[in-house]
């Protein structure tokens, strides 16, 4: 049995004013040739199929479609919200579709129960599990302590009874620790939306999305699909594929990357003005960096000529400024807010945080994770 990875497709995202709706289109367009080339049985799509909670009918109108041509095809779909989604648009719906053989989970309404696939004898359970956030959860399993994002996942795990005759795959649309981020995604400072990799161990194989690299994380068969499209300049995001997993008899599980190709990649070109207007040029959605000690005028209409599809232009003398006395990002991240909340209280007071001031301050965060996010 064959199925296919996909997640984060942020149908409708804008990139520094441009709107990428033909660029999706085009790589949409690949999965479907992939599709019928490889002729899986079902394809997983982990979360954010849309940029915006209230999408434009344009974006909509580009994911009907590409449903619609799996329908077509028989493929059966299994779709969850992400974090960008609204989850309640997503789950609209979802009954009827049912009859489609397409499986949506928008809402988390207390219950994880499996969608079966058979096939000459395989038997595959595949559980739905959107975007939660632990005040989502806590209303389903009043007599558990549920205050991160770490333990409502567990909390909804560990009362899921996984058939152990069956291939047990999971879609998910969370944070695991360990796995790489990319520019083009929001982590919590803190790790506060950190799940632990070993609260998989009942699933054969996990169907990730949230991240835009493609990555396992901790095993093989927990993954990040990543996106079909650069969302960011970022390296990090690495280059775009489809995930497809190969179940052979028993519970053997292969796994192979399927390339996708964007009709433009972005790129950064870095240099002074006149070094960047000698250039080769490109086609390419480009980020231009100018190195000159002094910001340039007028540069956009200059730079077009050689670089049609420029998005923005930094001038890397204002960067440095800006970044001028900002810790390093990296430590910031491996930090609790409670210790960033400290040490700012510290150098602002002259005092340390008494005691009893922190165990406050911890509770209104809590209160703030729990119900007060966007």
């Amino acid at each position: 049995m064959k199925l296919f990875h996909i997640s984060d497709l942020h149908i409708g995202k804008i990139l520094h004013e441009v709107n990428l709706l033909e660029e999706q289109k085009i790589v949409l367009a690949q999965v479907l040739a992939l599709v019928d080339l490889h002729m899986p049985d079902g394809i997983l799509i982990a979360g954010d199929i849309y940029d915006k909670a209230v999408p434009s009918a344009e974006a909509v109108k580009v994911f009907d479609t590409f449903l619609s041509e799996l329908a077509d095809r028989g493929i059966s779909v299994f779709l969850i919200s992400g974090n960008h989604d609204s989850s309640e648009r997503i789950h609209f719906a979802s009954r009827i579709l049912q009859k489609e053989n397409i499986f949506i989970k928008g809402i988390f309404d207390g219950k994880l129960e499996p969608v079966e696939l058979n096939k000459d004898g395989q038997k595959v359970s595949v559980y739905l599990l959107p975007y939660i956030k632990p005040f989502d959860v806590r209303p389903y399993y009043p007599e558990e302590e549920i205050d991160s994002y770490d333990r409502a996942v567990r909390t909804v795990l560990s009362h899921v009874d996984v058939n152990p005759e069956a291939v047990n795959v999971l879609v998910a649309h969370q944070f695991i620790t360990g796995a790489v981020s990319s520019e083009s995604e929001t982590v919590m400072v803190g790790g506060l939306d950190n799940i632990g990799a070993d609260a998989f161990d009942l699933f054969d194989y996990v169907a990730l999305g949230h991240l835009h690299r493609a990555q396992k994380v901790k095993r093989e068969t927990i993954r990040y699909c990543g996106t079909l499209f650069p969302y960011s300049f970022d390296k990090n995001e690495g280059e775009k594929s489809v995930t497809m997993l190969t179940i052979e008899q028993g519970k053997e599980i292969v796994v192979d990357t399927l390339a996708i190709h964007p009709r433009h990649g972005l790129c950064t070109v870095s240099g002074s003005l006149q070094e960047v207007l000698g250039g080769e040029g490109c086609e390419e959605y480009v980020k231009v960096v100018l190195t000159d000690g002094e910001d340039q005028v007028d540069v956009v209409p200059r730079l077009r000529v050689k670089y049609p599809n420029l998005l923005t232009v930094e001038f890397e003398g204002r960067m440095r400024a800006a970044l001028e006395g900002i810790k390093n990002a990296e430590q910031i991240a491996d930090r609790s807010p409670m210790e960033l909340f400290a040490e700012f209280f510290e150098e602002r007071s002259g005092e340390k945080l008494a005691e009893e001031d922190q165990m406050l301050v911890e509770q209104m965060m809590r209160e703030l994770l729990e119900g007060g996010e966007s």
